[in-house]
């Protein structure tokens, strides 16, 4: 039980890290769908891939932190 909070908790901290310090526009980048020329423009606004992005990057180093350190 005390790992999964620590995941958990550990996954929130880093993943709202990570969205507060890279840009936006950097995290867009990554994903070819939303700079397509094509893309409506509903879509070139969406952050739901960036703050997917950084809750999964988060989520990478809570795991190597719990597995390694905990």
């Amino acid at each position: 039980m005390e790992t999964l909070f620590s995941l958990l908790m550990l996954t929130a901290i880093y993943g709202l890290t990570i969205l507060s310090v890279i840009p936006d526009r950097f995290i867009r980048k990554l994903s070819h769908s939303m700079y397509h020329k094509q893309a409506p423009d509903y879509k070139k606004f969406s952050l739901g891939g960036s703050i997917f992005l950084s809750f999964l990057v988060g989520y990478i180093f809570a795991s190597v932190m719990v597995y390694f350190i905990i």
